[in-house]
């Protein structure tokens, strides 16, 4: 991340007018709601304030979710701490949002200035809730990941967590970018770039609600500390006649982020025989339960167990199954599941790396139980493929993963359980939900239901 003070000298705006690239067209059209969010109140008039206002002339929904009362802006003032700041701010930015868009929402988060990245479940949640199912032409516009701000990356954190999985279009706008960078920049993705042409209404309202942002853009008193912290040089970038936005592609914004190593797993299991209290919880202990009843057939000939870590659930399978293949990416849990399962012939365990190491044979039965979230989104699809080249032709995908965010995991379980839904050639059987894990089952298209199979139904 780019270090800078807002005080010293950026990129002059003449730097950027002189050397202007052509730009494809942001293609308004398209929208039908409008979700905005603002890591600090001033953002969504800085970044947005023309697309809110465009927005807003039109009829659009338009929704303004503030995570923060950007209450630190003034380290150093004598005369207005915190708290003083954080009402300000409030007011400031839903004044902000009314002459942009009269009819637009504002959503204040209250979350702490400054500490975004510890809060970004809270984040997350936020905006999931204001976009709801999304839907085209749902639209939601955050700070770029790439601004250099900590919380401006973990604004664009959250919102693309939140878009996952949800028929929505994501855009980022830089802020600070303007200042620090220089139009030569290799941080500029080629292809990715938007801009948008504002017309003279949606820069009057935009220049009016910035100025409304006054703690911001003045001098809250003569002395040190209370200096404005929107410069004139940096103000100027916001001052043209039309706004960039970056297009996120959010089926692969996380194809970058690795699978997690071997390494990872031996060392979460170093010193400890069941890290996940697969056998003590009653958590564990129920969604077992819950998987196996929602298995389809109350037999399977061969069933496949990808990352069956001590193999609690390797021995419920066994009893449902004639043979069970497990297999894990770390040998220190293979060991305990081989000496539970020591005695049933039909239980096999290997050693596997995958999708690179694939275990030979068909199955009519394979099994992603909190597994899938630790691949790359391009790995997972790699994953699901080979499951699908795997199964029998009346083969069964029974899939459980856990749906809190979790940092060192690349992916989430929703994000999981999405990509298996766009698996070719399957439909969803069963579908449980809760709070904490999402419990699947697909199955080759046309599957019948389990009363169907019994003759209860046609």
């Amino acid at each position: 991340m780019v270090s800078f003070s807002h005080t010293a000298t950026g990129t002059a705006e003449t730097v950027w007018a002189a050397q202007r690239k052509p730009v494809q067209a942001l293609r308004i059209d398209e929208l039908r709601r409008l979700v905005v969010v603002a890591a600090h109140p001033d953002d969504e008039t800085l970044g947005a304030g023309g697309l809110i206002a465009r927005a807003g002339r039109a009829g659009v929904p338009v929704t303004v979710v503030v995570l923060t009362n950007g209450e630190a802006s003034h380290p150093g003032s004598t005369t207005h701490d915190p708290a003083r700041l954080a009402a300000l701010r409030r007011v400031e930015v839903t004044a902000a949002v009314a002459a942009l868009a009269p009819a637009g929402q504002v959503r204040l988060l209250d979350l702490p200035d400054g500490t975004l990245t510890e809060r970004l479940a809270e984040a997350s949640r936020a905006i999931s809730d204001e976009i709801g199912p999304g839907g085209p032409g749902t639209w939601l516009v955050s700070p770029w990941s790439l601004d250099s701000h900590p919380d401006h990356a973990a604004a664009a954190a959250a919102a693309r967590d939140a878009a996952r999985d949800r028929s929505v279009t994501l855009f980022e706008f830089p802020i600070w970018a303007w200042h620090w960078s220089t139009p030569e920049d290799s941080v500029w993705p080629d292809g990715m770039l938007r801009n948008l042409d504002l017309a003279p209404d949606d820069r009057r309202r935009k220049a009016q609600a910035m100025a409304l942002h006054r703690s911001q853009i003045q001098p809250l008193s003569g002395l040190p500390g209370d200096e404005p912290i929107i410069q004139a040089s940096f103000s100027a970038h916001f001052e043209r006649d039309y706004e960039t936005y970056i297009e996120i592609d959010t089926e692969t914004d996380t194809a970058l982020t690795p699978s997690l190593a071997g390494d990872f797993f031996e060392e979460f299991y170093a010193g400890t025989r069941d890290p996940w209290g697969f056998e003590t919880r009653w958590y564990e202990e129920r969604k077992r339960i819950l998987t196996l009843a929602a298995l389809p057939r109350q037999r399977f000939r061969a069933a496949l167990e990808l990352g069956c870590s001590i193999g609690v659930l390797t021995s419920d399978l066994a009893d449902t199954c004639d043979t069970v293949h497990a297999v894990d990416i770390a040998e220190q849990p293979l060991l305990v599941a081989r000496a539970r399962l020591a005695e049933r012939p039909g239980v096999t365990f290997e050693r596997s790396t995958l999708p690179a190491e694939w275990p030979e044979g068909s199955f009519d039965l394979i099994v992603l139980s909190e597994v899938g979230y630790y691949f790359s989104a391009e790995e997972l699809r790699e994953v699901l493929g080979r499951c699908r080249d795997s199964l029998t032709a009346d083969g069964v995908i029974v899939a459980c993963h856990w749906r809190h965010p979790v940092p060192e995991y690349p992916l989430t379980g929703d994000r999981v359980h999405a990509e298996l839904g766009r698996l070719a050639g399957f439909e969803r059987t069963v579908e449980h939900r809760e709070r904490d894990f999402l419990l699947e089952v697909f199955e080759a298209t046309p599957a019948r239901s389990v009363a169907q199979r019994e003759g209860l139904v046609p």
